[in-house]
């Protein structure tokens, strides 16, 4: 009887137990809710678009989208990398040009495309292994400088050895052609440069999401990121979390071609065209943060296509008279960049470090407006004169 009594009373606890372990913590709860407020906002500025330029504002909405899921992906696996290396590796464009030129070599040459696409993201998963056993682990503990031009000279070493290999020659996935479907007149989506993006897309952040937060690699990835010194005293396979970061970042890279090959011609350049654009996503969501990666992304990816809508009404004579005004749509989320940098150093989801403070350029804002602004010209003043 004892025994039954404990084990009917243990029961309800250990149900109690699982549904606390399934409870959302207070950091996801919170995340939740900055997302939410993220997306609600996000909402009101398209349907405030909408209402003012029409329908054609959805149309960019989801061109956009299509745009910030390639950068996401892309994103992701540069700032992986980062988090683990601790470098920034401008090679990045071109090793996604790397994948799209694999790909487009064997859809060419009878296989399908998306049988060319697996075989690249396997084949850079390879090429990033190598690089780090050949080229980047010799510079470990240099400092983030050496790597740094060492990632410039792969890039270009990538980038020459195409043009030399496949020309210079514009080339196109061999695509079959389809139509737009029409979601409601005048809006509509390509079913494979705009719907399989989009799904390619999801489906890769989702499997990030899953690696990261709930695998034992996911979980020694982010300890190593966090402490490297710490995770090796632990216990953790540093040098197998390198690989894995090198592994994942190289074959998004690939996927990441690939899926701008899709949108636009393939040539020697075109990851190179798009690393300003993908280290602006990184930086604004956040460096470090695969999250903060993909809502740079977004954010970047929509602001640009976006833009357009007013960018062309700027066009008008009655307005200003703006000459090529699309063309500035590439302006846009660097101008985030900036206003980001200004207010928020540390990205939108990046970690605030313990010894920053608000914002160097809102520190003086508010002393001034707190009529402390003789006090900091004085400083400067003693420190000019100090010299």
């Amino acid at each position: 009887m004892a025994q039954d009594s404990g084990s009917q009373t243990s029961s309800p606890d250990r149900a109690r137990s699982r549904w606390a372990a399934l409870r959302p913590t207070a950091r996801l709860r919170r995340q939740l809710v900055q997302a939410s407020i993220f997306a609600l906002i996000l909402v009101a500025v398209i349907g405030g678009l909408s209402f003012v330029f029409g329908i054609i504002v959805l149309q960019y909405a989801m061109g956009g989208l299509v745009v910030s899921s390639i950068v996401i992906v892309a994103a992701i696996g540069l700032t992986v990398l980062y988090g683990i290396r601790g470098f920034a590796n401008f090679a990045y464009g071109d090793l996604m040009t790397l994948g799209a030129y694999i790909s487009l070599l064997l859809s060419v040459n009878g296989l399908s495309l998306v049988w060319g696409a697996i075989v690249s993201f396997f084949v850079l998963a390879v090429v990033g292994i190598l690089l780090e056993v050949v080229i980047f682990s010799r510079l470990e503990g240099r400092g983030p400088v050496p790597p740094i031009v060492a990632s410039v000279g792969v890039g270009l070493i990538i980038q020459n050895g195409i043009r030399s290999i496949a020309g210079t020659a514009e080339w196109l996935y061999p695509v079959p052609a389809s139509q737009d479907i029409v979601i409601v007149p005048g809006l509509g989506i390509h079913p494979v440069r705009g719907i399989l993006t989009l799904v390619i897309g999801v489906t890769f952040v989702l499997s990030a999401h899953i690696l990261l937060k709930y695998t034992n690699l996911g979980k020694a990835m982010r300890a190593t990121a966090d402490n490297l010194e710490l995770a090796k005293a632990t216990g953790i396979d540093t040098k197998r979390v390198t690989y894995a970061a090198w592994v994942v970042s190289c074959s998004f890279a690939s996927t990441a071609g690939v899926l701008l090959g899709l949108g636009t011609a393939i040539t020697p350049t075109m990851g190179f065209d798009v690393i300003l654009l993908i280290f602006a996503a990184v930086i604004v969501g956040g460096i470090g943060s695969p999250y903060g990666a993909m809502l740079g992304g977004l954010l970047v990816g929509l602001s640009q296509e976006m833009s357009v809508p007013f960018l062309v009404w700027l066009e008008r004579p009655d307005v200003i008279g703006l000459q090529f005004g699309s063309a500035y749509k590439v302006a846009i989320p660097f101008i985030i960049l900036i206003i980001v940098l200004i207010f928020r150093p540390w990205g939108i989801a990046g970690r605030r470090p313990a010894f920053a403070r608000r914002s160097y350029f809102i520190e003086r804002v508010t002393r001034a407006l707190g009529g402390e602004r003789g006090a900091i010209d004085a400083s400067v003043g003693e420190a000019n004169g100090g010299r």
